[in-house]
């Protein structure tokens, strides 16, 4: 058995060029099984492809949206949980909550305030919830976002600090929010 070079050229094939062998030859792997049927895949596609964003449909239409992960449990904060994720969708920032009110009592008066952080999120809307919030019921809320509100350097840079008020009291809880929502569609950093 020959000495195959593991590191150089290894990716090649994938980009389009053939894998140069020792000595300048073209190295040719021996095959067993017939070659599989070209399923349609355009010429050139491959690594050089995977990370073109902008081959095929010109512009993204979303990103990434991590799942929800639970900010602030109920046993903190006298029976309200609250679940939420941020999203960057066609050029805006929102937050996504879930309010669950896990208490005895009926929720009201939903309020809410970010402390200055380092990029400046703040909400350009009013937190609204719309009804009031019923034991064992909970509210799906999409809260617009911007990068226009007061800054300071935070640790990590991408910590949020929030202030929530409803009827019962003033919870405070802090989350981080993926930095890939600050960047427009185009991969550079917005300049709001």
């Amino acid at each position: 058995m020959g000495a195959v070079d593991l590191l150089g050229g290894g990716l090649d094939s994938l980009m389009g060029d053939e894998p140069e062998g020792i000595g300048g030859t073209n190295f040719v792997a021996p095959t067993t099984a017939a070659a599989p049927a070209n399923l349609g895949a355009p010429i050139g596609s491959g690594l050089s492809d995977l990370f073109d964003l902008t081959s095929g449909v010109g512009t993204l239409s979303g990103s990434y949206v991590a799942p929800k992960a639970v900010w602030l449990p109920a046993m903190k904060a006298k029976g309200l949980e609250i679940s939420g994720t941020f999203t960057r969708q066609v050029a805006s920032i929102s937050m996504d909550l879930q309010l669950t009110n896990k208490a005895l009592q009926v929720m009201t008066d939903f309020a809410i305030q970010f402390n200055r952080n380092s990029f400046g999120l703040a909400p350009t809307a009013s937190f609204q919830v719309h009804t009031p919030l019923s034991p064992n019921q909970t509210v799906e809320i999409s809260l617009p976002v911007s990068m226009v509100g007061s800054v300071m350097k935070m640790e990590p840079l991408n910590n949020l600090q929030v202030a929530m008020k409803n009827n019962i009291d003033v919870f405070y809880f802090s989350t981080l929010y993926p930095l890939h929502i600050l960047f427009v569609e185009d991969g550079k950093m917005g300049e709001s």
